[in-house]
């Protein structure tokens, strides 16, 4: 389905842990989010994004994609960090937001990090993805930080936390 047409409420979104072919789907998904708000997807500044399975995995945590007609339209991964775990690489194509799609990947990081007891699912977004963070409040997150990282897009950061 191209990333520019409307999507009906018939859609079918299929869930599931990403696989290496993958790759080529995410880099394109999250290229067109950041370029929504001006940015561009730097290698250097995210390799997890570019070999997700081994990163995640490698790290005790995991990485899923939904796809619509093959084509990946959401992202997601989550990893341990020390007694905490944290979610990262939310993305979802803007023809597919408002589907449900956030709030499932976001039901499976929690329950991933639940199930190695983590403490608290936390996370970092960027302070200009607005619609994101409202998300996240609706979905019991609190606010928790600031942080400036210092890269090619100029980024700053809001923190958030859920206790499991």
């Amino acid at each position: 389905m191209n990333h520019k047409t409307s999507v009906n409420s018939s859609a079918t979104y299929r869930v599931r842990p990403v696989r290496d072919n993958d790759v080529p789907g995410i880099v394109n998904l999250i290229r067109r989010v950041y370029a929504e708000y001006g940015q561009t997807l730097d290698q250097a500044e995210e390799p997890h994004v570019f070999d997700p399975g081994a990163y995640f995995r490698g790290h005790g945590g995991e990485f899923w994609v939904a796809d619509a007609d093959d084509t990946i339209v959401a992202t997601c991964g989550v990893k341990p960090v020390g007694d905490d775990a944290e979610l990262k690489t939310l993305y979802v194509d803007a023809a597919h937001r408002r589907q449900g799609l956030a709030r499932r990947l976001v039901d499976l990081s929690l329950a991933h990090a639940a199930a190695r007891d983590a403490r608290r699912l936390i996370l970092w977004s960027d302070t200009r993805f607005l619609d994101a963070h409202r998300l996240y409040q609706r979905l019991g997150f609190t606010l928790d930080g600031l942080r400036e990282l210092k890269d090619s897009n100029l980024t700053w950061e809001f923190g958030f936390f859920k206790l499991l």
